[in-house]
């Protein structure tokens, strides 16, 4: 078995994002990434690599926001607790 660290743009890649756990989705981010560079080094970047690189920054970002409103709820029922 051969391991790529590559996704081509060619390749099968998720519809729906969300379903990934964190992991796949790190994982996935980073091949794309690497494809990305790859193409840059060969004369520019597929749009498919680039839309896919947008997906996973758009799925990335919503996570982070999701977790950083769980912080903050945990901080607002805190707060009123304590008052």
């Amino acid at each position: 078995m051969s391991y790529n660290s590559k996704i081509d743009p060619t390749e099968p890649f998720p519809e729906d994002l969300s379903t990934l756990d964190d992991c796949a989705l790190h994982v996935l981010n980073s091949k794309v990434h690497r494809e990305l560079d790859a193409e840059y080094l060969h004369g520019g970047a597929e749009m498919e690599t680039e839309f896919r690189r947008d997906e996973l920054t758009e799925e990335l970002n919503r996570r982070v926001a999701n977790e950083h409103r769980r912080g903050l709820s945990g901080t607002v029922s805190y707060l009123e607790h304590a008052i």
